[in-house]
């Protein structure tokens, strides 16, 4: 948490979890929210979206 200013020290991730309460994490990324509601992407996981990936990342001509 060394790039929020002191002021927001203690704030907490606030999603919505699945029982509807806000989630009360306090180790937050930069975007302001936990591991569990804002991590990294986990990446494709079907054929199709692998393939959709892979043209994306070639480019389209």
């Amino acid at each position: 948490m060394s790039g929020f200013p002191p002021e927001l020290a203690d704030m907490t991730c606030g999603a919505k979890t699945r029982a509807g309460h806000p989630c009360k994490q306090k180790n937050l990324y930069s975007s302001g929210r936990c591991r569990y509601h804002g991590g990294l992407s986990t990446g494709p996981k079907t054929f199709e979206g692998k393939a959709k990936s892979s043209r994306n990342w070639r480019g389209r001509k």
